[in-house]
């Protein structure tokens, strides 16, 4: 039979033909979507499955299975600890070792395998240890044919290798509907080993992961990680000068010089590059390189090191063309450790002392953890979850967090290299710290479009009907200072509010939390008469609401714009002024911190050697201030700022600092007894 696209379609739907029976999907594309889906399943799973692990297997288990593989092996305990082993002994260690019980994958899967889609769990019972000889190379994976039989595979995501016909695949295979996934810590071997592996995998009844680790052992380990990393080192005869070739690298974006002196000048070779800006910082550029390769330009040679690829890219760029010398290499001269991906290089501009580019790179982790899909919060962004109304997501994101702070007290997981102290008050989870992110209920939501709201239309139409109210037949300086003001709250209520939030639920604390915060961080100038204008305008677009719909919101804003009408012009001018001192001692080289942080430090008192100031926890400092503030700042003030211990073992300001006056440290927490 056949059928129009634009007539109803045959199976008594009611739609047409054309958007019901119709509608064909290419089997390339309905494999790909099943491929994301069972990959993001996985991922999920798998990092539940860590966390098991992380519960279940005690420091003693640990202990005693390490010394078991060791000795079954032949390898020293600490060998096992370093990272082209700790993958192998971590695989072994949960599919592998039984004790009484079952192995932790199996006690996983007894656990909470009655939740996974049954073909999730057949994935998981099957990812055992086996040997593959890789065929055929294609763009996007290989296929593999099994050591002792003929069943073939294709296989993706093969990274951090150069594959070539003949290798062996040691390890374990992730079941992706028609395509399997390449488990962490899978080994690729010479192809001249295949024989030497069959009758291994023949005479041994049933290959274990320990009897191939020795045997790699006992067929030269060395051999065997080289061939596994497929890392280069090129030595080229110069084609050009030196001055030459320096101008041809400073030309192009994808080196960056990383060390120089007399005889060698080291360049990182990148294809990717992340920039973040620091505004606590004046603005500062972190720059963070993924490494591809590297070159030392020296008086009479070229040296590359990388993998084959990234090694033609270097020398084509460069018009290398004379070979002298290429050898097989495990590691990178310069920091002596392997080259995978990931690898990064990290920049500042301009140049941050090192302390506070430690601190620099550990915000830019956690604010990317933030804004990133994360597998274990159903492939959402921990911020979207915080900011959504969904109960059952918001008690995983604080297991979630929870569980990260665990494993950072011994040295584990990802919040190793993230400032976790940030988590909690920018996901509106409950913390004992002072910060002006408790003011919000929930976290802000930035970057929307303007196509999108997250409250009612209508509240940003009372804003627009505000504005047109006050300003028909005013001055071009009214209609500015209008438009500045509303504008910065029309966006603040866009990202910080909910579609049921309406005017008569807005708080003191979130009109304290803009005010001094949000439209400090947005605004290109902050003065006095900015300041002046911020309290004038709310204060009339707050009365003209009350008119509009009976609210009584400037009866509940009276205390906090009263208090303000003083001081915040004051913290603005105050701002100014530390900013300058902070930037000078940013760059003091007299100065350069060896402890860094950035907290809310309420003032105590002025003291002859600095002003005292403090933290909720009852930890107590005195910080150096310079500038002329002593008219101003007083008891109760707060001071959210980047601080840090200089070698003198004073206490300076580094970053670009906040005022918040006494009224608004009392809505944020502090104990305090008298309002200055």
């Amino acid at each position: 039979m056949s059928v129009g696209r634009n007539e109803l379609c045959p199976c008594g739907s009611g739609k047409k033909y054309k958007k019901c029976c119709g509608v064909v999907t290419p089997i390339d594309e309905l494999r790909s979507l099943r491929e994301q889906r069972l990959r993001k399943e996985y991922t999920m799973w798998i990092e539940k499955l860590r966390r098991f692990v992380g519960v279940q297997a005690t420091d003693a288990d640990v202990a005693q299975a390490r010394a078991q593989i060791a000795q079954e092996v032949g390898l020293p305990e600490e060998t096992l600890l370093s990272p082209e082993w700790a993958a192998h002994f971590y695989n072994w260690f949960v599919f592998d070792r039984k004790p009484v019980g079952g192995s932790l994958l199996d006690q996983f899967l007894a656990q909470d395998g009655r939740k996974m889609e049954a073909e999730l769990q057949e994935g998981f019972r099957n990812l055992s240890f086996a040997l593959y000889v890789l065929e055929e190379i294609h763009d996007d994976h290989v296929t593999v044919r099994e050591l002792l039989g003929e069943g073939r595979r294709e296989v993706v995501d093969v990274k951090g290798v150069t594959p070539q016909p003949g290798q062996i695949i040691a390890g374990r295979l992730l079941s992706l509907g028609q395509r399997e996934l390449l488990f962490s810590g899978s080994m690729f071997l010479p192809a001249q080993l295949q024989p030497a592996l069959i009758d291994l995998a023949q005479n041994s009844g049933g290959l274990t992961a320990p009897d191939l680790y020795r045997f790699v052992l006992q067929s030269g380990s060395t051999e065997t990680e080289r061939q596994a990393t497929g890392l280069l080192r090129r030595t080229y005869k110069q084609p050009f000068s030196r001055s030459e070739i320096r101008e041809r690298l400073e030309a192009n974006p994808s080196f960056t010089l990383k060390k120089q002196d007399v005889a060698d000048e080291l360049w990182v070779y990148t294809t990717a590059k992340q920039e973040f800006l620091l505004h606590s910082l004046g603005n500062a550029l972190l720059e963070l390189h993924e490494v591809a390769g590297e070159l030392h330009l020296q008086e009479e040679v070229l040296v590359i090191e990388a993998f084959a690829p990234q090694a033609d890219e270097i020398a084509d760029a460069l018009y290398c063309s004379e070979l002298v010398e290429e050898q097989p290499i495990q590691v990178l001269t310069s920091t002596n450790a392997r080259l995978s991906k990931g690898t990064i290089f990290i920049t500042s501009e301009p140049a941050l002392p090192p302390k506070l580019l430690q601190w620099a790179v550990q915000t830019y982790f956690a604010e990317k953890w933030l804004t990133s899909e994360q597998p274990e919060l159903g492939g959402m962004e921990p911020i979207l979850v915080a900011a959504s109304e969904h109960g059952e997501f918001k008690q995983q994101l604080e297991l979630v967090v929870t569980q990260m702070e665990k494993e950072n007290q011994v040295g584990q997981g990802a919040g190793r290299y993230m400032r976790l102290d940030m988590l909690r008050p920018r996901l509106a989870l409950p913390n004992s710290t002072l910060n002006i992110e408790n003011l919000l209920s929930r976290p802000l939501i930035e970057g929307l479009p303007e196509s999108v709201y997250t409250v009612q239309p209508q509240l940003l139409g009372d804003i627009a009907d505000f504005v047109r109210d006050m300003t028909e037949g005013k001055s071009e300086a009214t209609v500015k200072k209008y438009d500045e003001v509303m504008n910065l709250f029309r966006t603040f209520v866009r990202s910080a509010f909910g579609p049921r939030f309406d005017w008569a639920q807005l708080r003191p604390e979130e009109m304290a939390y803009f005010l001094t915060h949000d439209c400090v961080k947005r605004s290109e100038t902050i003065s006095k008469t900015f300041a002046a204008n911020l309290l004038s305008v709310l204060t009339a677009f707050f009365k003209w609401l009350d008119k509009r719909y009976q609210t009584i919101l400037s009866v509940a804003m009276q205390t906090l714009l009263s208090e303000l009408k003083e001081t915040l012009p004051e913290a603005f001018r105050m701002r100014q002024l530390l900013q300058k001192e902070a930037l000078g001692n940013l760059y003091d080289a007299a100065r350069k911190p060896s402890k860094v942080a950035e907290n809310v430090w309420v003032v105590s008192a002025k003291q002859a050697s600095g002003w005292s100031v403090k933290q909720k926890s009852g930890a107590e400092l005195v910080l150096k201030l310079e500038s002329a503030v002593e008219d101003t700042l007083a008891a109760n003030w707060s001071l959210f700022a980047v601080i840090g211990q200089a070698a003198d073992g004073v206490w300076y300001l580094y970053g670009t600092p906040e005022l918040y006056p006494p009224v608004v440290s009392k809505l944020l927490g502090a104990d305090i007894t008298v309002l200055a």
